[in-house]
């Protein structure tokens, strides 16, 4: 089976230690973290495990060459001379997404053109026929990450993006990654061995990201299809084994979500289903305002609105969770994302900051000891 030296897993800002946690957990050779990504090497199996198995990833790409240019046809050259034919066939679709940083290139999607005609023209010369683009729904996505003069190619094997897990339905208005919600959980040392709560639980992405890891149920369970799949070497034998391989864990404890919109609850009902984790999971309309503490709940972990979700009185919002925090959850861990600016609002001491961002939103994610009397931040 094919070794591949380099494979790159792509992930968000700040969770990079924990993909590479992830990936020496299934066995990956010569992990090394990067920015917003994480490297390591294996075979094909190893590319189809990584995309089934990891929870903080966004792509795994397998890069095919790298090279300098000096100027703008020397992309086109370059890429024309990959044996695109060795990786899939001419009834297949493909699309190129290309990043690019320099002033070689007007934009990203002149380059992109330069490596379509590229891959184009070298299936006419090799067997006569050519590939069609579709840039919406490509069955083979080819990556191009330009800075400067160096440049790279890389077969995506992922396709659609890893978040992306196939559970949720519907139109939340600001649904959290399922990405960033696996990798908060995972940032937040939760043992997987206790209930968990998140009280402003939206469309039910952390409660369901964390019932999916205490139930060892893994995002490629629920998930349809991967761009490796049309790759002209899929093993599909190997993949079925690695399909074959659930170990799915009972646990004697719930996670919690609740929210004050019944709508929201309701979508966050109808994704857990497709998630198969609606047994372990409790949800229910409640208004964190008169929130009381649950019996067996220690641990809370949710993602408050802020800045255009609720338009304004974030800093009257925040201090009245900061309130119910310290006087009605002592004995509690309260972990919680949401921009700085709103957290000073807060009034507690967090004893742990974490950047990270969501979305494009520079976002601070921090742990709340909550006991009787918790003082004030300066």
């Amino acid at each position: 089976m094919t070794k591949y030296n380099q494979i790159v897993a792509t992930t968000y800002a700040g969770l990079e230690e924990v993909l590479a946690e992830e990936l020496i957990a299934i066995s990956a050779d010569n992990v090394e973290v990067a920015r917003r990504a994480v490297y390591f090497s294996g075979d094909l199996e190893m590319v189809y495990r990584a995309n089934y198995s990891l929870r903080t990833a966004l792509k795994i790409l397998v890069p095919l060459r790298d090279f300098k240019i000096y100027k703008v046809d020397d992309l086109y050259y370059q890429a024309g001379k990959i044996r695109w034919e060795d990786f899939f066939d001419p009834n297949r679709t493909f699309a190129v997404q290309s990043k690019v940083f320099g002033d070689m290139f007007r934009n990203s999607m002149f380059a992109s053109l330069k490596v379509k005609d590229a891959i184009v023209d070298r299936f006419r010369r090799v067997s006569g026929k050519r590939p069609s683009i579709d840039p919406k729904n490509p069955d083979v996505v080819i990556t191009l990450h330009v800075s400067n003069n160096q440049c790279s190619i890389s077969l995506d094997s992922s396709g659609d993006s890893l978040h992306k897990r196939g559970y949720r339905s519907g139109n939340h208005e600001a649904p959290i990654s399922e990405v960033l919600a696996a990798g908060m959980i995972k940032l937040s040392g939760w043992n997987q061995n206790e209930s968990l709560w998140d009280p402003m639980c939206g469309s039910g992405t952390i409660a369901i990201e964390a019932a999916m890891l205490a139930k060892n149920i893994l995002p490629g369970e629920i998930r349809k299809k991967y761009a490796f799949q049309q790759w002209k070497n899929f093993n599909s034998e190997v993949f079925e084994e690695i399909k074959n391989e659930k170990d799915h864990k009972s646990l004697n404890f719930s996670i919690y979500g609740s929210d004050i919109s019944r709508e929201n609850i309701d979508l966050a009902y109808r994704n857990a289903e497709k998630a198969n984790v609606d047994s372990i999971l409790r949800l229910n309309i409640a208004d964190f305002r008169v929130a009381e503490k649950k019996n067996d709940v220690s641990f809370l972990l949710f993602n408050p609105p802020y800045g255009e979700r609720i338009l304004s009185g974030d800093e009257a919002f925040y201090s009245m969770i900061g309130e119910r925090l310290k006087h009605h959850f002592n004995g509690y861990t309260a972990w919680m994302i949401s921009t700085n600016a709103c957290l000073k609002s807060i009034g507690l001491k967090p004893t742990v900051k974490i950047p990270l961002l969501n979305g494009s939103l520079q976002c601070s994610f921090r742990k709340y000891e909550l006991y009787k009397g918790s003082k004030k931040s300066s």
